[in-house]
């Protein structure tokens, strides 16, 4: 993701966020905190730095981080769009430093309630609701393809797919063990 991208999606964002008040009173709760995503097989991270204006974006920040969020680039969106994703139920994810702000920042950013049918009716009146009405019936249509899409971009990127990042989340958790047991054994030695 280079800085141009970056700033496009802070900029969409932090209009969603001036349209939703309590969303970005919410951030409050984390200003100052730098927050780093790794998109998982794409040698990508972006930093984000929120503030009670909104938030912030740079490409490749290499200072240091509140929290550091590991993650395929599907996997984040999933997270973000799928009303019921968490970071509790979500395996493919892997959180360095503090993870009560990446809670807090997912829980603002779900929080997004935007009336769109509204702001566009703004601009193009009642044809707008007519546009929202097409967009509902079209909802499950478009997850499908979505989801198809998704798994022939794993196959044609040579992503790793859900179970292996599973398998491979796993595996650094279980190695994180054994490290701090290691560590402590050494402590006592000491």
């Amino acid at each position: 993701m280079n800085q141009i991208f970056a700033t496009t999606i802070a900029s969409l964002l932090n209009q969603a966020l001036k349209l939703n008040p309590t969303s970005l009173a919410a951030l409050n709760e984390i200003t100052d905190k730098v927050i780093r995503i790794n998109l998982i097989g794409t040698g990508s991270n972006f930093s984000l730095f929120p503030d009670d204006k909104g938030i912030f974006i740079l490409n490749d920040y290499q200072g240091e981080t509140d929290v550091t969020i590991e993650i395929a680039p599907f996997t984040l969106s999933h997270l973000i769009l799928n009303p019921t994703a968490d970071l509790n139920n979500t395996t493919e994810i892997n959180i360095i430093g503090d993870k009560e702000i990446a809670v807090k920042l997912l829980i603002t950013i779900k929080r997004l309630d935007i009336n769109w049918e509204e702001q566009l009716s703004q601009k193009l009146g009642s044809t707008a609701y007519i546009f929202g009405d097409t967009i509902r019936s079209s909802q499950s249509y478009i997850n499908k393809h979505i989801n198809n899409l998704e798994t022939n971009l794993i196959h044609q990127l040579d992503l790793p797919t859900r179970i292996e990042m599973q398998n491979f989340t796993s595996a650094v958790e279980i190695l994180r063990n054994d490290l701090e047991r290691l560590e402590q054994k050494a402590q006592e030695l000491i």
